[in-house]
C-alpha cells in the first residue's frame, strides 16, 4: 500500500510494483508511471489526504508506506496495520530510504537493484563536487501560484551538488511561497522551473520576471520528468545530478549522451526497455505522446 507519491518510484525500482495493491499515484499526475507500469492501473486509487483506516484493512495489505510526516501514521497504527513512514530531505537518507524499502521487501531484486543504486548514485555525486562560488539557482516549483524550493530540501543539495548556489536565500523547506518581487531581488543566474509548471517561456513577456538575470540571459529550463518529477524525492534524482550538472556547468544538455543516460538508467534500475524518443519526451518534460 502506498501512501506517498515519490516513494511509488521506489517500489517499482525494487521490483514491487506487482505487489501494491493501493496507491495515491493518479495517471493525470504520473502519466510516464502509468505508461511504463501498466500493473498500477489495476491498484485502488487512495486519497492522499485521508488514508482511511477501514478502506485499506479490506486491500490486506502487509505494508502500508506513508510519509514520515503524516498525521495518520499512528492511526493506521493503531488499526493494526503495519504502517512504515518514510521521508527524507538529504542524499544521505534517501540511499537509507531505498535500502531500508529493499529490506522490507525481502527479495532478491530488491536488495540487488539497492545495493546497484547506492554504488551508482554515489559515483555521480563524487562526479559533481560543490563550488562555493558557483552560479545562483533558483528552483520555481509552481509558477502560479509562485512557489519555490529552499535549503533543507532535497532541491537545494542536488543544486550545490551540481555547482551551483541555491538562489532562494532565507527560504526553507520545499514549495514556499514567495512574491516575483522577491525573485527580481534575488536576481538568480538560473532558474530551472518544475516540469509541471508548464511552459516557461512566456517569462520574457512579464514586467517583472523579465528583468530577472537567467530570464535576459537565455537561462532557464523546464526540469525532465519520468515515472516521477527528477528534481525531487524518487530514484530519478540520479539522473537529476547529471543533467543538473550539464546545466549549472555549461548552460545546455548534451542531449545525445543524456538521452543513453536515460536509456541505460531505465533499463538498469527499472528494467524498462525505454525508446529513444521516450527518452527524448522524458527530457523535453513532454508526457507520452500517446497520453490522452
Amino acid at each position: 500500500m502506498e501512501g506517498w507519491y515519490a516513494h511509488n518510484a521506489t517500489l517499482i525500482m525494487l521490483g514491487a510494483q506487482e505487489r501494491i495493491v493501493g496507491t495515491v499515484a493518479r495517471p493525470s499526475m504520473l502519466p510516464w508511471m502509468f505508461r511504463l507500469v501498466p500493473s498500477l492501473a489495476k491498484a485502488e486509487t487512495l486519497d492522499p489526504g485521508n488514508l482511511n483506516a477501514e478502506e485499506l484493512l479490506s486491500l490486506h495489505p502487509d505494508l502500508v508506506f506513508v510519509t514520515s510526516s503524516s498525521h495518520s501514521a499512528d492511526a493506521l497504527k493503531r488499526a493494526g496495520l503495519n504502517v512504515a513512514p518514510e521521508g527524507f530531505d538529504r542524499f544521505d537518507a534517501m540511499l537509507d530510504c531505498v535500502d531500508g524499502t529493499a529490506t522490507l521487501l525481502q527479495t532478491s531484486i530488491a536488495a540487488k537493484r539497492a545495493q546497484a543504486y547506492r554504488i551508482a548514485f554515489l559515483q555521480a555525486v563524487s562526479q559533481a563536487p560543490t563550488d562555493p562560488q558557483g552560479p545562483r539557482v533558483l528552483h520555481v516549483e509552481s509558477l502560479k501560484p509562485l512557489r519555490v524550493d529552499g535549503d533543507d530540501s532535497i532541491i537545494d543539495q542536488w543544486i550545490r551538488s551540481a555547482g551551483g548556489r541555491n538562489a532562494a536565500q532565507g527560504v526553507h523547506g520545499n514549495k514556499q511561497p514567495v512574491s516575483v518581487e522577491q525573485v527580481l531581488a534575488w536576481n538568480p543566474d538560473i532558474v530551472i522551473v518544475g516540469a509541471n509548471t508548464g511552459d516557461p517561456a512566456g517569462l520574457k513577456q512579464d514586467p517583472v520576471w523579465s528583468k530577472v538575470k537567467a530570464v535576459q540571459s537565455g537561462r532557464v529550463y523546464r526540469n525532465p520528468a519520468g515515472l516521477f518529477p527528477w528534481d525531487r524525492y524518487g530514484p530519478e534524482l540520479l539522473l537529476q545530478v547529471i543533467w543538473a550538472r550539464q546545466i549549472v556547468r555549461t548552460g545546455q544538455v548534451d542531449v545525445p549522451s543524456m538521452i543513453r543516460s536515460i536509456r541505460s538508467f531505465y533499463h538498469e534500475f527499472y528494467g524498462i526497455a525505454l525508446s529513444a524518443r521516450d527518452a527524448q519526451r522524458m527530457l523535453e518534460a513532454l508526457p507520452p505522446s500517446d497520453t490522452p
